[in-house]
């Protein structure tokens, strides 16, 4: 289904411009959509689940993915300048108070900016919690190998046990030699999607320039410990109940790439949410149980607010 919007761009600074998409009811309810990753794109099916009679919604490229260029950038690029585009592209707008709908790492970006800009927020929809804790890293690269040693061990191929597996596809990745870099971003590519999707069987295949890219700008972000600490999230959560931010957490039971303890965690410290978990589900998000709830929570939602 095609979905007419308005392509739109925003100078951010002598490198980067923000490309964003305008879609639905310029009077509407805003809506701004923010994309997993690090380094991933806008899931454009979640569009057509909702209302644009009744929303007003922006989807936005991060830095270095999608439009914006330049691309695959990793210059200037940390999560704290991620959630400073997304607030000058709300007063580009002239929006006021904003639904932010994030899903994995959008989830993170998403819980960031309400904690920095809560008096932008009017409801949060986060689907497949993502919080870039050390134990969230430990099981991607690590622990998740008790599900998919098979596939693991392949992801793992040509790599020291001794040095943190994310610092060693980072140099392989981001070296001079292509061949070594291909081969390394094609392991990552095929391991992360058996993680997405619980689906062993995945065909080994070259790798594309858009996943090379991809996986350049997640490991920037997770060896850099995604720009924040641990202790963050025990200091600042708090505050989303304290400044009366409501929200839903929409993950799956059996999350391998984000496992469903981070949504329990999340809810544990947010009073002010409403914790959904689909018994079945995965991390996609095309799966008609997703699509169903995601739908369902905007229905809800529109009601609400007419």
């Amino acid at each position: 289904m095609t979905i007419p919007y308005k392509q739109k761009y925003l100078k951010r600074d002598n490198i980067h411009t923000i490309a964003y998409r305008e879609y639905g009811n310029p009077t509407g309810i805003p809506i701004l959509m923010l994309h997993g990753g690090p380094g991933g794109e806008i899931n454009y099916n979640n569009i057509e689940l909702i209302d644009l009679n009744f929303f007003h919604l922006f989807t936005i490229d991060q830095r270095g993915c999608g439009e914006s260029t330049p691309t695959g950038s990793l210059l200037a690029n940390t999560t704290s300048l991620l959630i400073e585009d997304i607030e000058q592209i709300r007063k580009t707008e002239n929006l006021n108070k904003c639904i932010i709908f994030g899903r994995s790492w959008g989830t993170t970006l998403g819980l960031l900016y309400a904690l920095r800009y809560p008096k932008n927020c009017l409801y949060l929809v986060l689907r497949a919690i993502f919080l870039g804790r050390d134990c969230d890293e430990e099981w991607t690269f690590s622990g998740s190998k008790q599900n998919f040693s098979t596939q693991w061990s392949e992801f793992t191929q040509g790599l020291s046990p001794n040095i943190p597996l994310n610092q060693q596809f980072y140099n392989k990745i981001l070296s001079q030699n292509k061949e070594d870099a291909l081969r390394l971003s094609a392991q990552m590519t095929r391991y992360f999607n058996i993680l997405a999707t619980n689906n062993p069987i995945q065909p080994k295949q070259n790798e594309t320039q858009k996943n090379l890219i991809a996986n350049k700008i997640f490991l920037h972000y997770s060896i850099n410990h995604y720009f924040f600490d641990d202790t963050l999230w025990e200091k600042e959560l708090t505050k989303l109940d304290q400044n009366n931010i409501k929200g839903i957490i929409l993950h799956g039971q059996k999350d391998n790439d984000c496992l469903v303890s981070q949504a329990r965690y999340l809810h544990s410290k947010w009073k002010n949410s409403k914790l959904i978990i689909e018994p079945n589900a995965s991390h996609c998000d095309n799966q008609p149980e997703i699509r169903k709830q995601i739908k369902n929570i905007f229905i809800a939602l529109q009601k609400a607010l007419s």
